[in-house]
C-alpha cells in the first residue's frame, strides 16, 4: 500500500508503507532444544549439529533433550528474567533509541523472557535495527543495575511488514501477548491493563496518517 504525503509547498510524495517486527529473547531463557520449539541447530544421535532450518514458513524444530542439555552447558552467563521495573526501563530505552534516530515504535511488549517491537520509519535492515535496539537497552540495563551483564540472547527475528493489513496484524499480535510487564504504544511507555490494551488495538489504523519516511519494500520473511 502507498501512503500519500503532502509536503511543504503542496508537493505530494508516495511512500511504501513499511514496518519491522523484531523479536528477541532474554539470555538463556529460550535455548536450542527448548520444548516450545526452536530454530537453532539441533544435535543428531552422534552429537553432530544438523543443518539450521529457519527459512520463512518452516515450522519450529521440536524440543530435544540432548540439544537443550548441550546448550545449557555452553552458557557463559546466568539466565535472565526481567521484572516490571526492568521491563519499563527497557521500554524507555527503546523509545529513546528510536526517537534519537527519528524512528517510530508503533507497538512493543516486554515480557519476563522476551521482547516484541514493531518499528516504522526505520532502515529496511532488520538485523541493523535490532542490533541498535538491543545494544542501547543492554547498555541501559547494565547502567541501571550497576554491573556488566549479558541481558539478551544473540540474534533474533526480523519480519518485514509491507502493507497496512500486515502492520495491523502485527500490532494485534504484540498487544495480545500474555504476561506483558511493560509496553510501548506509539512511542508512549505504558504498563496498562488488558482492557486498555484491548481498546487501543481497536482504534483506527493510526500509523497511516503519521508515517513520515519512504523506505524500500521487502517481502515478509
Amino acid at each position: 500500500m502507498l501512503v500519500r504525503r503532502i509536503l511543504a509547498g503542496g508537493c505530494v510524495m508516495n511512500d511504501q508503507l513499511f514496518a519491522l517486527h523484531i523479536t528477541w529473547t532474554c539470555y538463556g531463557t529460550w535455548l536450542p532444544g527448548d520444548s516450545r520449539g526452536h530454530t537453532s541447530r539441533a544435535l543428531d544421535c552422534n552429537r553432530n549439529f544438523l543443518p539450521r532450518e529457519n527459512l520463512p514458513g518452516t515450522p519450529l524444530a521440536p524440543g530435544d533433550a540432548k540439544t537443550l542439555a548441550y546448550a545449557r552447558s555452553q552458557q557463559k552467563h546466568a539466565t535472565v528474567y526481567l521484572d516490571a521495573e526492568l521491563a519499563t526501563l527497557v521500554c524507555h530505552s527503546l523509545v529513546r533509541a528510536a526517537a534519537e534516530r527519528t524512528w517510530r515504535i508503533l507497538r512493543a511488549a516486554v515480557m519476563a523472557n522476551h521482547v516484541h517491537c514493531l518499528v516504522m520509519d526505520c532502515p529496511s535492515d532488520g538485523s541493523a535495527v535490532r542490533r541498535i535496539l538491543k545494544g542501547v537497552s543492554q547498555s541501559d540495563l547494565c547502567k541501571h543495575t550497576g554491573h556488566p551483564s549479558r541481558w539478551w540472547t544473540a540474534g533474533g527475528s526480523d519480519r518485514y511488514k509491507n502493507d497496512d493489513e500486515a502492520i495491523e496484524t502485527a500490532i494485534h499480535y504484540i498487544a495480545n501477548q500474555e504476561n506483558i510487564l511493560a509496553e510501548i504504544i506509539d512511542m508512549e511507555v505504558s504498563a496498562g491493563s488488558e482492557q486498555e490494551r484491548a481498546a487501543s488495538v481497536n482504534e483506527p489504523p493510526f500509523f497511516l496518517a503519521k508515517s513520515s519516511k519512504s523506505t524500500t519494500s521487502h517481502a515478509d520473511k
